[in-house]
């Protein structure tokens, strides 16, 4: 049996990394047996854990004074290397705090352990407005590079993976594989992109203040929440209809971000007061008093222009538009008490369209109407608005290439789909159960394609460094035209 660690037992770990570690562990040689979080999650968790009807696992709470971010406290690090050896940990899975990922994924390569790690792969308080600030991301990249590789000198099995669902998603591995194979017959890359995601979230303007899950209030917001799986698929992507001949070495990228300053004055206290009649009853801060505090908060939208090059040619123009201000099912003041991952209003639209020159176009759209509803129908799942809804429409140049058919529809019924049970359902969540358990396989040692391995996300690291490099020097009235590297 391979001896697993979870870091962070959040809405997050709850809602699928738990469930799948009691579910398929035992068929698949595998058990988590300890956690980690801190002292302040005590009680929702142990509330959490005393709902289940199965053992509960060992935890380990971290003190208020053990909290770092850069390094692991030396008392945390001395209970973490004992509990490691005592209970045989071979692996980690961490899914903290982004703040956090650093020191516990520097900690476990010291110490030779397999890793699956959320996305991103690091960030730092205030990267919306503070440039110093933004050269951390690149900065946390080389370092844990180094660190991988002087990991696997030891250990060349070593794995360290990010949870990067999409890439084990079945609808974008057939995407990926159409591109491939007009490629091989046309030569030609991918020309254009467009691609939007819209978390469908409304918070409030006392949460968006004082809410620290997937929080604006550090200084960071959307592009490090689920905007970064919009910033890594598309590079993945494009990289698909590449070779030695046609190839981007480079990415102009000029964004534009909205704030929570700029939704308070989309909607106002006046406005909030019009539409809920208890609102002053949970709201603490007037307009100025929410301006004041909100200065440097994270972004609630980030609409990107990418231009991937060359040299100083152009090869694919794309757009990546990522808005947690989107349509949602809330109508409620308060979010106590109600899960703040998928529970509280919260419906998600996705799109990307890619075109390949004259010889095909594909497009991605999977949009949801409303939260998870555990009595519809399972065929209402699929329709448009549903849970499980997702369409790829797929045209090609048939003129030319008479084999191809001129227009193909794929839904996710044509696609191999194991639907989880509960409220872990949804074709997203069925790709994250792969990934964990393709990182039970690598620390077996099975020889197999790594998905989604750390080096392999130098890209989107980089892409979004660039992005928010420059919504920062936008705002500081300079030329937001950045210019990013991709050589590796």
């Amino acid at each position: 049996m391979v001896n697993i660690m979870i870091i962070g037992l959040g809405p997050h770990s709850k809602r699928i990394y738990y469930p799948i570690c009691v579910k398929d562990g035992k068929k698949y040689g595998f058990r988590l047996v300890h956690c980690v979080d801190l002292i302040e999650k005590k009680n929702d968790i142990e509330n959490y854990l005393g709902e289940l009807s199965i053992k509960k696992v060992e935890m380990t709470y971290v003190a208020e004074n053990e909290r770092t971010y850069d390094h692991l406290h030396p008392a945390l690090e001395a209970k973490l290397n004992k509990i490691v050896k005592e209970k045989n940990i071979t692996g980690v899975i961490i899914s903290t705090e982004p703040l956090a990922h650093l020191q516990y994924a520097a900690w476990a390569l010291k110490e030779g352990l397999h890793i699956l790690m959320d996305k991103p792969l690091s960030t730092a308080e205030n990267i919306t407005s503070s440039l110093a600030a933004v050269e951390k991301i690149k900065d946390d990249y080389d370092f844990l590079a180094e660190c991988y590789k002087k990991a696997r000198i030891k250990n060349d099995k070593l794995t360290f993976s990010l949870m990067a669902q999409r890439r084990w998603h079945p609808a974008f591995i057939e995407i990926k594989r159409l591109i491939g194979e007009v490629f091989e017959r046309t030569n030609f890359p991918i020309s254009s992109t467009t691609s939007f995601h819209g978390d469908g979230q409304w918070r409030m303007p006392t949460e968006i203040i004082e809410q620290n899950y997937h929080p604006y209030n550090q200084g960071y917001g959307k592009c490090c929440h689920s905007g970064y799986h919009s910033i890594d698929i598309v590079p993945w992507l494009i990289r698909g209809a590449e070779n030695d001949e046609k190839y981007s070495d480079n990415v102009d990228i000029f964004s534009n971000f909205s704030t929570p300053i700029d939704f308070i004055n989309q909607f106002n206290t006046k406005d909030y007061q019009k539409l809920f009649s208890d609102y002053d009853n949970y709201n603490k801060y007037s307009d100025e008093e929410f301006i004041k505090k909100a200065e440097n908060f994270g972004e609630i939208d980030a609409f990107n222009l990418l231009s991937f090059k060359q040299g100083t040619r152009q090869m694919t123009l794309s757009s990546i538009n990522l808005a947690h201000n989107g349509c949602s099912q809330r109508n409620w003041v308060t979010a106590e008490g109600r899960d703040l991952y998928k529970g509280n209003g919260r419906v998600r639209h996705e799109s990307h369209y890619l075109e390949q020159g004259p010889f095909q176009s594909i497009s991605f759209t999977s949009y949801q109407s409303k939260e998870i509803d555990l009595t519809d129908k399972k065929e209402d799942m699929y329709n448009t608005g549903g849970e499980y809804h997702l369409d790829i429409h797929v045209f090609r140049n048939n003129k030319l290439f008479p084999d191809w058919k001129a227009y193909e529809k794929i839904t996710i019924k044509d696609l191999d789909v194991r639907i989880l049970e509960g409220k872990s359902r949804g074709h997203q969540e069925d790709a994250r159960r792969e990934s964990v358990l393709e990182f039970i396989s690598l620390i077996k040692g099975k020889k197999m394609q790594r998905t989604s391995d750390f080096f392999d996300h130098r890209d989107s690291t980089m892409l979004l460094y660039g992005i928010y490099k420059s919504s920062i020097k936008r705002r500081k009235g300079e030329n937001p035209l950045v210019n990013i590297n991709l050589k590796k």
